[in-house]
């Protein structure tokens, strides 16, 4: 045979682990194969790309000089937003300036301001979430013990 199909390796929908951000602070985090995630993810991506289309984006016609002055929510705006929502879950060791010492309770709206402060805790999340759905950390248990 020249072509084996493959079983389609199964996702981790429901994982989440712990990860730390700086010493004495970590955040939750869950699977990027999550449904809730991924139908907004796809939501976030239409409206995205009907902006694009009213623009004029990717043709001839497109010119910066017909663009309208007003602002619009950029696309790291809504991608932030989606991973404070649907990745990451929780936090421990974190606090705000006007309760320094006092551990604030996660919400959404903290979870932007700490990710505007520090990006990298973004980024992490996601490949945190991505490793999740892939089942990364099991398979390098199980690669590890064989012989």
């Amino acid at each position: 045979m020249g072509i084996t199909i493959a079983k389609k390796p199964e996702l981790d929908v429901n994982g989440e682990r712990w990860v730390q951000i700086a010493p004495g602070a970590e955040i939750l985090v869950g699977s990027i194969a999550n449904p809730i995630y991924k139908s907004h993810q796809a939501l976030v991506r239409r409206h995205l790309a009907a902006i694009n289309q009213q623009a004029g984006i990717g043709t001839d016609e497109f010119t910066i000089a017909a663009l309208p002055e007003a602002a619009s929510e950029t696309d790291d705006d809504l991608f932030i937003d989606l991973a404070s929502r649907h990745l990451i879950k929780d936090w421990k060791g974190i606090d705000e300036e006007a309760n320094p010492g006092v551990p604030a309770p996660y919400t959404p709206e903290r979870c932007r301001a700490l990710i505007e402060q520090m990006p990298e805790v973004y980024f992490l999340a996601l490949r945190t979430a991505v490793d999740i759905a892939k089942r990364v950390e099991q398979q390098a248990v199980a690669t590890a013990e064989k012989p």
